[in-house]
């Protein structure tokens, strides 16, 4: 992202939506593969790794968004036992509703990023 628009919130925001796009495309391929045998479902763990570094008390503002833009989203392979024969774990139900939490979640990161985006543009113009 330019230099214009990079600071914590922003770096934040856009983290976020790089780490829920990929969940969107995990839980697709775990749908996709649901009748696959032997396929085990994966995840993505980005959160709590965000969590884990906001909590920290970063005093500088540089070693902050450097932090911040360490962070990559983690995918995690599921070892739950499956109640299926071929060993395939899927549970579409938990799938479908995770995919629409994602969507959610994703439309609500753009529209974050949208807002700050058009207070930096309200304040380079003079708020004209």
């Amino acid at each position: 992202m330019s230099n214009y628009l990079s600071n914590l919130g922003t770096d934040i925001l856009i983290k976020s939506l790089d780490a829920v796009w990929l969940r969107q495309r995990v839980i697709s391929n775990n749908i996709a593969n649901a009748e696959t045998p032997g396929y085990k479902s994966k995840s993505v763990e980005f959160e709590r790794l965000l969590r884990n570094i906001t909590d920290g008390n970063i005093s500088d503002k540089k070693a902050a968004l450097k932090t911040i833009n360490s962070i990559e989203p983690k995918l995690i392979e599921s070892n739950a036992i499956s109640d299926r024969e071929d060993g395939n774990n899927v549970n579409l139900d938990s799938e479908n509703i995770e995919l629409a939490r994602a969507q959610l979640q994703y439309s609500a990161l753009i529209t974050s990023l949208n807002a700050q985006i058009n207070r930096i543009k309200y304040a380079i113009s003079g708020g004209q």
